[in-house]
C-alpha cells in the first residue's frame, strides 16, 4: 500500500449527505440556543463545520460565573459555605452544557441515513485511508475495509467516543504573584468550575496522535496522498503536519471547489511542512465516476 486518502465533511458533503454544521443546528437549535449566551459566536450561522469547531473555544467563562455568583462577600451574613454552594452549582451546570452538546451531536450523527448515497468515484483497492468523518460512508457504500480505515474522530456505527471540539488554550494565572504571594482567591475553585466547558470541549490532538503513533509511524512508505473534502482547518493541522513527516516522500493531490481554496490549502500544507512542488491540485470532476 503506497497510497493514503484523506477524507474530510467535503466527502459526505460531495455524496449528498446532510452533515453540514447548518444541518445539525436544525437538529440541536434548542440545545445550541439555550447556551449561545455564553459564547462569544452566534451558534445558529451557518458556516463551515471547523467554524462550529472554533466557536467552542470562545466560552465565555467569565459571563457563565457572573450569571451564577449572586454572593457579597461583605455582606453581615456572609458564610465560607456560599462559595462552596457555588462551586456545586457551577459544577452542575457546566456538565450539563457539555453533556447537552455532545449528547446532541451524538444524536445527529448516529441518525445520518447513508443507505442511498450514490458512489462519485472509484477509489484503489490497497490504499489506506485516515478519515475525520463520523459516518460509515467508506466501508458500506465503497466497501472499503475496515482495517484500511482510521477513523481519527471515531465512529457512530460502532458507538466509538465521538471527537470533536476546539484547539484553543486559556493562559492560566500562576500560582504565585510576582511578590511570591499565592494569586489564590476564594473564588478560585468556582472559577475553574466555570471554566469547564472550555476544556471538555477542546479536541485532545495531541492524545489522539498518540493513541494511533503506530499508524502514523507506518507511512514511511506512502508516496501519493490525496486529500477529499478536508478544509485544513488549524484545529486539524497538527495531524496534517504529523502526515507530513510520517510520509516525507508523498506527493499530495488536494481537491478543491474554488481558487480561493486552492491558495489557502497550498498555503496550509506549506505550512505543515509540505513542499510546494509536492502539491498537485484536482477538481472533483477529475475524481468522479
Amino acid at each position: 500500500m503506497s497510497e493514503l486518502w484523506v477524507i474530510g465533511n467535503g466527502f459526505d458533503l460531495w455524496h449528498q449527505l446532510p452533515t453540514r454544521y447548518s444541518d445539525f443546528y436544525q437538529f440541536a437549535k434548542s440545545t445550541l440556543n439555550e447556551v449561545e449566551n455564553y459564547y462569544d459566536h452566534e451558534l445558529e450561522h451557518g458556516g463551515p463545520w471547523c467554524d462550529f469547531e472554533n466557536s467552542l473555544g470562545n466560552f465565555l467563562w467569565s459571563e457563565f460565573f457572573d450569571a451564577h455568583n449572586h454572593i457579597d462577600a461583605d455582606a453581615e451574613d456572609f458564610r465560607p459555605s456560599f462559595v462552596y454552594g457555588l462551586e456545586d452549582e457551577l459544577t452542575e451546570q457546566a456538565d450539563q452544557i457539555v453533556e447537552a452538546i455532545k449528547e446532541s451531536f451524538r444524536e445527529w450523527i448516529q441518525g445520518i441515513n447513508i443507505s442511498g448515497v450514490v458512489r462519485q468515484l472509484e477509489l484503489p483497492d490497497d490504499a489506506l485511508f485516515v478519515s475525520f468523518n463520523y459516518t460509515s460512508t467508506l466501508e458500506e457504500i465503497y466497501g472499503i475495509e475496515v482495517e484500511r480505515i482510521l477513523h481519527l474522530h471515531g465512529r457512530a456505527a460502532v458507538f466509538d467516543d465521538l471527537i470533536f471540539g476546539h484547539g484553543d488554550t486559556i493562559e492560566g494565572e500562576p500560582e504565585l504573584d510576582e511578590n511570591g504571594d499565592s494569586n489564590r482567591t476564594m473564588f478560585t475553585d468556582a472559577e475553574n468550575a466555570a471554566k469547564y466547558p472550555f476544556h471538555a470541549l477542546k479536541k485532545p490532538v495531541p492524545e489522539v496522535l498518540e493513541k494511533n503513533k503506530k499508524f502514523f509511524d507506518s507511512l514511511e512508505h506512502i508516496t501519493e496522498i490525496t486529500v477529499v473534502g478536508h478544509s485544513l482547518n488549524r484545529v486539524d493541522l497538527p495531524y496534517f503536519r504529523k502526515l507530513a513527516e510520517s510520509a516525507p516522500h508523498a506527493h499530495w493531490r488536494v481537491c478543491c471547489f474554488s481558487e480561493d481554496e486552492r491558495i489557502h490549502h497550498v498555503e496550509q500544507l506549506a505550512n505543515c511542512g509540505v513542499s510546494r512542488d509536492s502539491i498537485r491540485i484536482c477538481s472533483y470532476a477529475e475524481l468522479q465516476v
